[in-house]
């Protein structure tokens, strides 16, 4: 028997801990770019599924003066690089 489960479950119904998770799937913070699915085609045209992921990197950008983390594809860091 685990006793952290337990002390855990009471301290979260005392309302002591909050849980509280946050599932984000693959997206661009700035363009919101994800995740595509369709077919990959082979050459006797036999249709197989595919995923076409983007090209997602964490950076730290600078927004409002504050050093923030975030999440965002090859393309939109060019751009930033560029306007920047």
């Amino acid at each position: 028997m685990r006793t952290y489960g337990k002390i855990r479950r009471l301290l979260n119904q005392a309302g002591i801990i909050r849980q509280e998770r946050k599932f984000e799937m693959a997206k661009c913070a700035h363009c919101g770019k994800t995740t595509v699915f369709g077919n990959a085609v082979s050459f006797s045209k036999r249709n197989t599924n595919r995923t076409f992921r983007p090209n997602l990197q964490k950076v730290t950008v600078i927004e409002n003066g504050r050093k923030v983390q975030k999440i965002l594809c090859a393309k939109c860091i060019r751009t930033l690089a560029k306007t920047a």
